[in-house]
């Protein structure tokens, strides 16, 4: 019983310790139509500021200016991470800084790369990708090939770091690629899970003339999380089709802010119920909220292609199976708790301490100000 109550109160650590800030991600796309420049890299100027010095006057402003003075520092960088070989022989790659792009969550570089490979055939030719996973293990490149008129849709990651241009597998292989980045976007995504912890605390226990007494089956348990689970699962399908498809767009700022005051008001209605039994309602304002956080980078990414909608419910599925998966864990482990006197008296109000806080905090943190 000590191991369940040490792994409960590491897990709420763990989590509220987090900043929980959106992960780096990249963009990048081959046309292998294009003769003169194939590739595009859209990187971060913040992902770019965490390995070099860009801004050289120090007014926290990088000007395009401060970026062609770097250029021979950013094109070996790049160089340095990102290679093409055809066959066994390697290809030199001939970086170009094109100018800046916008994305949802602030200004990137964009370079043109064109590969000079030793036979110009396009067979055998593969993409090997390790830019930024040592600085953040959370890195995604999101990368768009286009080949005889179809376009192809992946992720690199440190788990999958290589990719062969001349294959073409298939809305197959694009369906299980976005659904296992939704399983691992909601894993990584702390603000997310204190949210479902803030849910599943109290759902073993109910309010009986002022204190928390045990429910008496693990259905009773379940059943409350259950319906805020799936409507948070309705509201996280509506907003993530239409942030992709750019019906509706927000600044990730305030969707991040906005986030982290949810968690603080799910906190805070297991104090003061100020919800009553209609939770739900808190778990499908979230949902809306929350599906325009990764929809906000797939509504760069996907638009006009052939591939999304089979990437967006895929990615959808994951999301909600991860989700569940938490759930199954969780409150089993909580329910061999509910009648321990740890439980309501130690675990209960130091989560919702933790999450309280933590969510506090992260408003702090994310709040545009300008």
């Amino acid at each position: 019983m000590t191991r369940i109550v040490s792994i409960l109160l590491l897990v709420l650590f763990v989590c509220g310790s987090a900043h929980a800030h959106k992960a780096s991600d990249s963009f990048l796309y081959w046309d292998a139509a294009n003769q003169d420049s194939p590739g595009r890299l859209d990187i971060a100027l913040v992902d770019l500021l965490g390995v070099m010095v860009l801004d050289s006057n120090g007014d926290n402003q990088v000007t395009w200016g401060e970026l062609q003075d770097q250029q021979g520092d950013i094109t070996e960088y790049l160089a340095s991470r990102i290679s093409m070989t055809a066959g066994e022989q390697n290809c030199s790659m001939d970086w170009r800084m094109a100018g800046l792009t916008q994305h949802s969550d602030g200004n990137y570089l964009a370079m043109e790369v064109k590969p000079n490979c030793p036979t110009e055939s396009a067979a055998g030719q593969e993409l090997h990708y390790n830019l930024l996973f040592t600085e953040d293990p959370q890195h995604r490149a999101l990368v768009m090939v286009r080949k005889d008129g179809n376009e192809r849709l992946t992720v690199l990651s440190p788990g999958q770091r290589s990719l062969a241009l001349a294959d073409n597998p298939g809305l197959l292989q694009t369906a299980k690629t976005f659904l296992w980045e939704g399983m691992v976007h909601l894993w990584i995504g702390y603000d997310h899970i204190l949210f479902l912890l803030a849910l599943m605390l109290p759902a073993v226990l109910k309010r009986k003339n002022g204190r928390w007494v045990s429910v008496d089956s693990m259905g009773a348990a379940v059943k409350e999380v259950a319906l805020v689970v799936t409507a948070f699962t309705l509201a996280h399908s509506i907003t993530l089709v239409m942030a992709t498809l750019g019906w509706v767009r927000f600044d990730i700022a305030w969707i991040e802010t906005i986030i982290a005051l949810s968690i603080v008001a799910a906190a805070a209605n297991i104090v003061w119920p100020f919800l009553g039994g209609r939770l739900y309602l808190l778990g499908f304002g979230f949902g809306l909220i929350h599906g325009f956080g990764f929809a906000s980078v797939l509504s760069d990414f996907l638009v006009n292609t052939g591939s999304l909608a089979v990437a967006l419910a895929s990615f959808n599925i994951g999301v909600e199976l991860a989700q569940l998966a938490i759930v199954v864990v969780f409150v089993p482990l909580i329910f061999l708790l509910r009648h321990q006197w740890i439980y309501q008296r130690v675990i209960l109000p130091v989560g919702i301490t933790l999450i309280a806080c933590t969510g506090m905090y992260w408003v702090w943190d994310r709040i545009p100000l300008a």
